[in-house]
């Protein structure tokens, strides 16, 4: 039913040549976030994930107590989604057999995400393409990415 893929800065670190280190370091974001210090559980994943945020930033976004809907939340994302998809290994082959873009945020440079797409963009034999934004560009700038979107459905 899938006609075309566009596949964002799928965080697919299983792909890269050092995906031992990778999973390690998860596995200690993991750890630290479940062993009560969620802050720094988050400065971990940005260290790993090559994201380099201002600190008044990131203490708005991330150092405030979280409501309990946010809190849940995180521990869903980290006890059930965090593993399942950074460790997918696609089917290249299925994959192979319909158009896929890969897509990478023009701000992402150097981050974990920029390494994986590349990755993929390999394996799959096509040339990953830039959008607005960094890995959650569809949110900083909703209209520039929706426009660049559009160029591939």
């Amino acid at each position: 039913m899938v006609t075309t893929v566009i596949a964002h800065e799928p965080p697919l670190s299983d792909l890269l040549p050092d995906a031992e280190r990778i999973r390690a370091q998860g596995e200690e974001v993991i750890a630290t976030h479940f062993g009560g210090d969620p802050v720094g559980a988050m400065r971990k994943f940005l260290v790993m994930a090559g994201i380099d945020l201002p600190e008044p930033v990131f203490q708005q976004f991330f150092a405030q107590e979280p409501n309990p809907r946010d809190r849940a939340d995180a521990d869903f994302q980290y006890a059930h989604m965090y593993r399942p998809t950074t460790r997918w290994i696609p089917d290249f082959d299925v994959l192979r057999t319909r158009p896929v873009v890969v897509g990478i945020g023009t701000e992402s440079a150097g981050q974990l995400c920029e390494r994986t797409s590349e990755a993929l963009a390999k394996e799959l034999g096509v040339e990953p393409v830039r959008f607005p934004g960094d890995h959650t560009g569809f949110a900083g700038d909703p209209a520039a990415f929706a426009a660049r979107l559009g160029d591939f459905l």
